[in-house]
């Protein structure tokens, strides 16, 4: 009786695992690149907390853009910093005119401190286009050129790779590149949803949108502002709710931005339980999307654990594995072709492996559990105290 209930699930969530790739891949092939520069003027927000030791090199990127400085500001959002993150910022001020800083010292209650202070970043921006980064990146001379190149009037949100650059402090080899190869595979995800007109997730470290759009959607509409991450998807989700613009990944390598991978299988592990914390506030087609995933992975995991009690359940396991397998090779190795890091793909049979059990806990534990960011412990949204500078309630 086991057999033949597992089974069907095998089956079911198998097909409808490799219908959702080719849903994907048929989206990835079909973007396209940019076009000629719209001449467009730009307000980059980067929300920093505790970052003295890596803003100033994430400004010096930013700052050392191929568009002239009078095109773009830059505000750089103190969120309750207790170090010396607003005087690393103040003396680049000395040099540069289009940098401001503005100070959070608390956050409203009921709201995440992260959509909080980019919101106050988008109250204070001058400019049309609107641009995300976060302060442990760096970002390439030519970036806001590629973003402009992907705007025309019809488009209201522009998407871009981020990739993980090696960290000063060293670590793992193997490590780095897995935990790569698994970044990297969101980012071409983001990339074909986008392309497949159902965009599911984002990246705020490289993501730009027209001001009116962010007000026409309402910022972070009401039900969302409580939702400690998601300050990248719910957002991209709201303005495509819209339907008032186009919305489109930029596939130009000259856009592409470079972060700091997590140093340690824990901070892997936490980051990714956030990022699953934010699934189920999606919207309907996308949670439903991602749902028969989720039940396409825990089925291999639960064939496994059936195996003791039937042994033809382990053959259907080994099965289901290389169906995951040979489905991610078709979106994978393109993606990574596309943006520059086909090195990786002599890593993903591992990767396909390990990525099982880390979706699955990391889901589960986001959902349902707590998680670390910035110092702070979560669950997946806010109560209604606020934040103070110290990091505690009210």
């Amino acid at each position: 009786m086991i057999f033949w209930i597992v089974g069907a699930l095998a089956v079911i969530s198998s097909c409808w695992y490799c219908g959702a790739v080719i849903f994907l891949y048929r989206g990835f092939v079909g973007s396209g690149g940019g076009g000629e520069p719209a001449g467009e003027t730009f307000s980059v927000v980067v929300a920093a907390r505790n970052e003295e030791k890596l803003i100033g090199r994430c400004l010096e990127s930013i700052l050392s853009q191929s568009i002239s400085s009078d095109r773009y500001e830059v505000i750089v959002v103190d969120d309750r910093s207790d170090d010396a993150t607003a005087a690393v910022v103040n003396e680049f001020m000395r040099c540069h005119a289009n940098l401001r800083l503005l100070r959070v010292t608390e956050t409203a209650p009921g709201v995440s401190p992260k959509k909080w202070a980019v919101s106050r970043g988008v109250e204070c921006s001058r400019n049309s286009i609107v641009v995300f980064t976060d302060a442990d990146c760096v970002v390439p001379p030519s970036w806001l050129n590629a973003i402009d190149c992907s705007f025309t009037p019809d488009i209201g949100l522009v998407q871009g790779i981020t990739s993980y650059m090696w960290p000063k402090e060293g670590m793992n080899r193997l490590f780095f590149r897995l935990q790569s190869l698994d970044f990297l595979s969101h980012g071409i995800v983001a990339a074909a949803a986008i392309g497949s007109n159902l965009p599911i997730n984002s990246n705020a470290n490289n993501f730009a949108f027209r001001r009116e759009s962010f007000m026409e959607a309402g910022g972070y509409a009401k039900g969302t502002e409580k939702v400690v991450s998601g300050d990248d998807d719910l957002l991209l989700q709201s303005i495509w709710r819209q339907g008032r613009r186009k919305i489109v990944f930029m596939m130009d390598r000259g856009g592409a931005v470079l972060t700091m991978p997590t140093l340690t299988v824990a901070a892997l592990f936490g980051q990714r339980a956030r990022w699953g914390s934010k699934t189920i506030h999606y919207r309907p087609r996308q949670v439903m999307l991602l749902s028969g995933v989720f039940l396409f992975y825990c089925t291999i995991i639960v064939s496994f654990f059936a195996a003791a009690f039937d042994g033809r359940l382990g053959t259907l396991a080994v099965v289901m594995l290389f169906v995951k397998y040979g489905a991610e090779c078709l979106l994978m190795v393109p993606g990574l072709r596309r943006f520059g890091h086909y090195d990786l793909a002599a890593l993903l049979p591992l990767a396909s492996l390990l990525q099982l059990p880390l979706v699955i806990c990391a889901v589960i534990c986001g959902v349902f559990g707590r998680f670390t960011w910035k110092g702070q412990k979560f669950s997946r949204t806010i109560k209604r105290a606020g934040i103070h500078s110290s990091g505690k309630g009210r």
